[in-house]
Parts: C-alpha cells; structure tokens; sequence
C-alpha cells in the first residue's frame, strides 16, 4: 500500500486564482461596499487651486488687466493647509491652518475633495468605470501589473465601447481585493474637458486619498482658459473614531431661498474661480446614491483669522473661534459726470464686512430705451435708494419716470420694496403703462427690433393707475406663498404711429387691441379694477447638502407644483372686473440618463362663475416668444401667435394675432422638451467635440371655448457655436397638418431644477 500526503496552502490557491477577469469582477461587484466603508481617518493636506486665461476677448482683456492684473496666460489661485477629517467621502470636518493667495485679490479656503467613483454615476452625470453596470459601457483591456507601497496591482486600459460624452478613458489600477488605487483619465461632459490623476494610499486595509489632480479646460464666447485643482496628504493618515450624529443636518442652517438676482463681485477672475470652486464641490463630490447627506463643516484651525478669510465660508463649532473679518467687494470710486452715461450704484457709508449700508443705483436710459406703435420712442430712467442690514437684506425706494416721445407724455410710479432671503414685500404706485399678459410680458427691447424691422408689433399696452401690492413669503426651499392685490383705473391706448425702417413684406402694422374667436370686441372702455392672487408653491421631493452653515439645495430633485387663485372683485372701490380663475401646474427639469435631460410643464386652469368682462383678463400665452428668444426653452408654444408671421413668411397668415388661443373658459397646456447629446443628426455631422446638443419638441394646448387642439412636435439643434438654438417645429391645428416654421434662439440649455418661479 502506498500513501502520499499533499501539502495544500489556501493562500496559495488563492493566489493561483486570481485572473485580471477576476479581479475586476471583484471591483465592480464590492464598490458600492468599498465605498460606503472609506472613512474613519485623518490627516493634513495641502489643496492648491489655479486658473488662467489662454485667451480673452478684448474688453473683458483689459478689463482683467486694469482692474485686477491679470495677464493672459498668468496663474492665479490659492493654497490651503488644513486638518482634514473624513467621515465619508462626502462627510468631512475641515480645520483651515492657512491660506495663501497668488495673484487674487480676495481669498476662500480651497475644500479637499476627492471624487468617488465606487458609484455608479460620478461627479457631473459620468458614467463611473466601477459602476456595476460599467461593462455595458466599457472595454477592460489588462495592461499588466505593478506593485504599489509593496502590494499587488492590476492595471486596465479603460476604454468607451461607443463615442459619447460623459465616458472615461484612461487607466485603472485595482489590488487584489478590488480596490481603487489610481485612476488616470479624461472625460467630456458639459463642453468641459476634465482629466483627473487620483492616487490613493493604504490604510488599514483600505485605499484612502492620497494625491491628486483634476484639470479643466473650456471656453465660452471667444475665451479659454484652463484650471487646476491639485491635492496632496502632507502627514501620515491617523485613525478618527467619531460620533456619527456629527454629522446630523445642522438645527439652524443658513438658507439663500431668494434665487432671484443675485449680485456679481467687482472682480471677474475672482468670480470665475469661486463658480469653478463651487461647481467642482457641486458636481464631483455628491454622492446621488448614497443616503447621506453632503456636509462639509469648516472652521479656523487657531484662534485667528491671519489669512484674512470670508467668514461666511466657516460653520461655528464649539469650542473653535472664528474671527470676522471685512472683504471690501465693492470698488467706491470718486464722482465723475461720465459715471451716468450708464446705471452705476454709488455706495455710502461705514464698510460691513461684504457690504455698504448706503446705495445709491442710477438707471441709465441709454440701455432702457424702447419703440412702439402707441408711444413712438420711449426711455426710462430711475433712481433707487437702498439701506442694507446685510448683503441680501435691504430696503429700497424707487423713483422711475417714463417719457413717450410719440405721445409727449411723462408718466412713472414710484415703488418701496423691503427684500430678505425668504420675505419678499413691494408697494407701487404710479401712472404707467401695462402688457395685456401681466405674467409672460413680451421684451420691449425685442420688441423694438420687431417692430422696426418686421412691421410686427407684437407688445399690446395699456394705460394703468395703479396702487399694488406683492407679498412672498419663502417658508423654506420647498415650499413659498406669493400674493397680489391691485387696485387700478385702466384705459386703453391706440396705435399712434405706422413709422418702420425696414417695409417688410409690406406689412400693415396691427391693431393694439387684440382680439379673438372669443373676443370679438376691439378696445374696451375706461374702467375700475380690484384683483388679487395667491400662489402656492411646492417641491416636494428636494434634496438638500450642506457646507459649513449653509444648507445647498439641489433643485433637479423635485418637481415644482403650483397653484394659483386669481380674482376679480366687482363693485369694489367702483370695480367692474367679476371673474374667478384657478390654475394648477406642475414643472420638472429631468435627467433621464447621463446623455437624455427633459423638461416638463403642464398648466390646466378654467374660470368659475362669470367670464371675464375685459381681454385683459383672459388666460394669456406665449409672453416670452420673440424673433430671437432668450429665456427659458418651456416658456410657450414655438410657433402659435404672433411668431409665425415671421417663420412662414406668407401673406395669408399675417393675420393670426399673438393672442389667437387666448381664452377665458378652461384650458390644458403641456410643453415638453428633450434634449440628447447623441441623436440623429450630430453623428452623421461629426460633431462629437462639439458641446451641441440635439432637442426634440413636443407641446399641445388644449382650449374648450374655441374646441381647439393645438400640437407640435420639432426638432433642433442647441449649443450652435455654443451661442445659438435653431429649430424646425411642425404644427396640427385639430389633427390637420397647417405648415412648418423654423426658428433662431439664444441658447438655453436645460439647467436640472433651475426652474423659475
């Protein structure tokens, strides 16, 4: 009998094992468990971010030069040192030790980030090469292996299986567990060229953030330029046990709730840098499937602000002093009687860290004047006066005045306005004029050009005197009130002039008092008005991050519900307006996939009780359509009213009025718009590295009174030369084709959840 005995090592088996294959089968099935588990450490780094200008157009060139140094091709940015402790990679406590400044005027201390590919999508809707899905998007080819801090690694080209934005390409280095330890590569997305070098380190059996790179270059309207985020640890990681609700929502967060103006600092670069900074932060360091919110908590590491930092960047922490310090953003130069050709704010007063509590704005006419064909040549001027309690809190006085030169008639109002983050409150009073939509008015500027060189006097005016008031009341990012009430005596206004520079298609300029199928009555007679309106608004479904004290909001993450009561009251202070309109409506921009954004809105509404005695009052669209259209892509139908005068170009549709589908019974509206980066034709064309977009247009309007049903579908292209949208819609009226129009518009690409209120 002969026995053997074999020695077997599980190890060794193990090893054996191990394929490239293997390896990374392992690193897609284990990232989202890889992920979740890097945390629990600390270390100091050292964060430098930089920006340059290859190329600028020339004011904004010396503009840079004069008012802040700036050459083309010079380097300016900051460096940070800090104490950086990491919860999750989106949870993090930064300790600012110091903050050094090149060639900047004003200084923010630079977050630490690091971009977390063990989700599916990364940063700006990329699809991650460790997503679980990657191999549907992916080729893998094994490199080879290498040995990093003495361990094992595998290397792989990765490689996009179809030519699309938004894929990586580069190298990818994986140990044998599947852990990310480099990742080499660019990726396109958002006319944005990115490409990152991020080189992780071992620590306790994870590989945590070492050094790394991300690089942008883009341009805009005939500038470029190029920025750099680079990152490195400077100490040895150390271990952070830490109580988890450190990282609960903070009780009493800061909230921006009024998104509407916004103002820019004096110093472009500087702006540039801070948009660049927080996009960066925004775009590459959520986490969309992770549960936990992003929260980046920052304070001075010492008991001095030496680096002369923005305090509104720190969150206050027990027991860690930040000191206040005044970043004058304002530039407060001598008087000069050149400074009213164009609006300028003048500021007054003791200096509050990042504003004055004095302004003066002076609204120039010469960017305010307009023509029309009841007023002739109009120009506005206006004075405000503005006391401030903080940047975005003040009271103001306004005292506009308005000269029709057509008419020589001098008319204006005079408006007191009180404005905080979320309360909002306007009274105005004043002997002016008034769009027939109150809600969707029309440019006057484009107006102007319409009106000149097409002979299509679109904008219809009236006369009001009028006391209103506005309320709105901002209770949190999810949900806001507004409310009106106006009391007016109203009157209308003919057309006074026929004067034109271009007799296009020797047109007859029309009427300015529009009517319809349902209003057959042209004009109206000088009448008392008192009506009020209340709206409601609604996200449901918001996402929400912080950094420092200051709660972000991610608009794309719910729908925007609205509700409207709309009322006339007769016989209220010699009123003769009597109806009632409800209106519901629902808006959401959607991304569908990283390739696919859609935006959509749909408003019903009906008047209840009496119908509205005077046009005026009717239900309105199409406000914001003009020959050139600038604003948003779901504003209105493309082609109903006044615009396909100009699209078809034929004699027998001159006379559809902008107000054709206006109605005063019930009404559905649904407007739909996608937009794709890769469709049909931007393939064909070879226009891959091109940030143009393909859109595809979908809109119907329904109106009882008039048994209409409207359609159009269209298709276009957005993002031409980065500046224009063209598009070619097809219109059905009650399922009959009726023509096809095309269309130019400044480009407004979808922007996920920024949508209007």
């Amino acid at each position: 009998m002969i026995g053997c005995f074999i020695h077997f090592s599980p190890n060794e088996s193990q090893a054996q094992s191990l394929t490239p294959a293997s390896i990374l089968d392992k690193a897609l099935s284990s990232s989202e468990e890889h992920g979740k588990s890097i945390g629990s450490f600390k270390m100091r780094v050292k964060v430098q971010e930089k920006a340059r200008f290859n190329q600028v157009i020339g004011i904004a060139r010396k503009r840079l030069v004069a008012k802040e140094g700036i050459q083309m091709g010079q380097w300016y940015g900051n460096q940070t040192i800090s104490e950086v402790q990491v919860g999750h990679l989106n949870q993090l406590i930064h300790g600012i030790e110091s903050v050094q400044t090149f060639h900047k005027k004003y200084s923010k201390p630079t977050l630490f980030l690091w971009p977390d590919f063990y989700q599916d999508y990364v940063g700006t809707s990329c699809v991650s090469p460790l997503s679980y899905q990657a191999k549907s998007y992916y080729h893998f080819n094994f490199k080879g292996d290498t040995l990093v801090e003495g361990k094992a690694c595998f290397q792989f080209q990765v490689e996009p299986k179809i030519r699309r934005d938004r894929l990586f390409k580069g190298t990818l280095t994986l140990d044998e567990a599947g852990w990310l330890v480099r990742f080499d590569g660019t990726v396109f997305a958002d006319a944005i060229d990115y490409s990152f070098d991020l080189q992780n380190q071992n620590f306790q059996g994870k590989w945590i953030p070492k050094k790394g790179e991300i690089r942008l270059l883009a341009g805009l309207l005939g500038s470029d330029g190029e920025y750099i985020w680079e990152q490195e640890a400077i100490s040895q990681p150390e271990e952070w046990r830490f109580n988890p609700q450190i990282f609960d929502e903070p009780k009493n967060p800061k909230e921006t709730l009024n998104i509407s103006p916004v103002a820019f600092d004096e110093t472009f670069a500087n702006q540039f840098l801070t948009n660049l900074h927080g996009s960066l932060l925004r775009k590459w360091k959520q986490r969309p499937t992770s549960n936990l919110v992003m929260i980046d908590s920052v304070y001075y590491k010492g008991s001095e602000n030496k680096a002369g930092l923005d305090p509104t960047f720190f969150t206050d922490i027990p027991g860690m002093k930040n000191t206040e310090v005044l970043i004058d953003s304002f530039k407060v130069s001598p008087f000069h009687p050149k400074q009213l050709i164009l609006s300028k704010s003048f500021y007054f007063g003791e200096f509050k860290r990042d504003y004055y509590p004095f302004e003066i704005y002076y609204k120039s006419p010469v960017f305010d004047s307009n023509f029309n064909t009841v007023e002739g040549f109009v120009v506005n001027s206006a004075v405000v006066f503005r006391k401030r309690w903080a940047r975005y809190q003040l009271l103001e006085a306004e005292v506009l005045g308005r000269r029709a030169f057509g008419i020589n008639r001098n008319s204006g109002l005079l408006r007191l306005r009180y404005r905080s983050d979320s309360f909002d409150a306007t009274v105005a009073n004043g002997d002016y004029v008034a769009q027939y939509n109150p809600e969707n008015t029309i440019s006057p500027e484009m107006n102007s050009l319409s009106t000149l060189l097409l002979k299509n006097n679109q904008m219809k005016i009236y006369r009001t005197k009028f006391t209103s008031v506005n309320l709105t009341k901002r209770f949190s990012a999810r949900f806001f009130l507004k409310s009106l009430v106006e009391y007016s005596e109203r009157s209308q206004m003919d057309n006074t002039t026929d004067y034109y520079w271009i007799n296009f298609l020797n047109r007859d300029f029309k009427p300015n008092n529009p009517t319809n199928s349902e209003y057959t009555l042209e004009g109206f007679t000088t009448h008392k008005s008192f009506i009020t309106q209340i709206q409601v608004g609604f996200r449901p479904f918001l996402t929400q991050s912080y950094r420092a004290n200051t709660r972000l909001t991610d608009w794309g993450s719910s729908p925007l519900l609205l509700a409207k009561y709309r009322a006339g009251w007769k016989d209220v202070g010699g009123s003769s307006t009597d109806f009632n309109q409800v209106e519901l409506s629902y808006l959401h921009n959607i991304e569908v996939n990283p390739w696919i954004k859609m935006g959509l809105l749909i408003n019903a509404g009906t008047f209840i009780g009496n119908k509205p005695t005077y046009f005026i009052d009717f239900k309105h669209y199409n406000g914001t359509l003009n020959l050139i259209q600038a604003g948003e892509m779901l504003a209105s139908e493309r082609l109903v009213g006044y615009y396909q005068n100009f699209t078809s170009g034929t004699n027998q549709r001159l006379n559809v009025n902008h107000y054709a589908n206006s109605t005063a019974g019930t009404y559905v509206e649904a407007l739909s718009f996608f937009q794709f980066s890769n469709l049909w034709l931007k393939p064909l064309l070879g226009m891959k590295k091109l940030y143009v977009k393909e859109v595809l247009i979908a809109n119907a309007n329904y109106v009882q009174n008039q048994n209409l049903l409207y359609n159009e579908v269209g298709y276009g292209l957005d993002g031409v030369f980065k500046i224009f949208r063209l598009e070619a819609i097809a219109n059905f009226i009650n399922g009959q084709f009726s023509y096809i129009g095309f269309r130019v518009n400044i480009n407004s690409r979808i922007r996920i959840g920024n949508i209007p209120e």
